[in-house]
């Protein structure tokens, strides 16, 4: 990153928060850069002060919608709030991830990456692994869940709960009901 691109910090997450809008408008066939630019208030050259290309723009995007979903994952799960409660709060903040992104982190995550380098994707699911393996050992610890419960296997399944699908359930009693799943379990 240039000298100049560094002296407004603000003005990269705006032309990231462009490209999202861009993308939710046109899907990923009708990006182009100069829509982005507009979109963000800038020059096109000014985007390319922040990113390489369109491929270094999406990577970005992907890093930086992810990053900011890991952050609020992470404050929930760490507030003194009873399991439960976060859990429900968690659950809440993933499907509004997955409702923000539907049908295009895939698409992005792919053409941000079309080598398939499955490292850097790796890396972003490595984190929330951590903020979820964390969370599930304060429930252990707390009393709140089973000691007997394997942590790191507990939090891969927590990870995989809550993707929202794409029939369309009253939100509070869907998340009410996954938590419900996820405490007790379904077996009778």
């Amino acid at each position: 990153m240039t000298t100049e691109a560094r002296s407004v910090p603000n003005k990269r997450d705006i032309i990231l928060e462009a490209t999202i809008r861009v993308l939710r408008e046109r899907g990923l066939s009708g990006l182009k850069v100069e829509e982005v630019a507009r979109q963000a208030e800038v020059g096109k050259g000014t985007v390319y002060l922040y990113f390489e290309d369109k491929q270094d723009l999406l990577k970005a995007l992907v890093e930086y919608h992810t990053q900011r979903f890991y952050a609020d994952a992470a404050e929930i799960t760490a507030s003194e709030r009873p399991f439960r409660e976060r859990l429900e709060r968690l659950l809440a903040r993933r499907l509004a991830f997955v409702d923000e992104w539907r049908g295009l982190w895939a698409a992005v995550a792919r053409e941000a990456n079309p080598k398939g380098q499955k490292a850097w994707l790796t890396g972003l699911h490595q984190h929330y692994q951590g903020i979820l393996e964390r969370f599930v050992a304060s429930g252990v610890a707390s009393g709140e869940l089973r000691p007997d419960l394997d942590v790191e296997l507990t939090a891969a399944a927590l990870a995989a709960f809550g993707c929202s699908p794409q029939l369309d359930f009253p939100r509070e009693p869907y998340i009410q009901q996954l938590a419900e799943v996820f405490m007790k379990g379904v077996c009778a």
